[in-house]
């Protein structure tokens, strides 16, 4: 049998309740509250845009810093459980860190673990399996440091 991910009825509820709320409130403060309410570590000044999803299971272990920035339709994850459903092996929870200043483009998936750095750009579209460096640019599937101009 495989060994899925599992919480308590109370924390799952803490976090299913607040979770349409942080998708649909009219402001990036209000979507940052709710998902505060739901677990995730938000600091200050962060803008999170609509349907952002800091993990629906785990969100306590989402940390976007202050001035970080996560665009619409993103999901940033804290948990896989693709081989225990698969294979039978435990799912997968590790942090997951947004870090100061950083910014997130439109419909990324951050994957579980992963560090976005200080004022590092994501890319729109893109997936990290990766930590992405303070200051660096990353894009595409899977994202990729994106070379600078000079």
């Amino acid at each position: 049998m495989p060994q899925r991910a599992t919480r308590p009825l109370r924390v799952r509820f803490r976090s299913s309740v607040f979770l349409l709320p942080a998708w649909f409130s009219p402001s990036s403060a209000l979507r940052a509250a709710f998902h505060r309410a739901r677990g995730a570590r938000i600091g200050r000044d962060v803008e999170i845009g609509y349907f952002v999803i800091l993990d629906n299971l785990y969100p306590e272990h989402v940390v976007v810093e202050n001035g970080a920035t996560i665009a619409a339709r993103s999901t940033v994850l804290a948990h896989d459980e693709a081989r225990a459903y698969t294979k039978g092996e435990e799912a997968r929870v590790a942090t997951t860190r947004i870090k100061e200043g950083a910014f997130v483009g439109v419909h990324c998936v951050v994957l579980p673990g992963v560090t976005v750095g200080r004022e590092a750009i994501v890319g729109a579209g893109s997936v990290v399996t990766k930590d992405v460096p303070d200051g660096g640019v990353v894009a595409g599937v899977p994202a990729r440091e994106v070379p600078s101009k000079q």
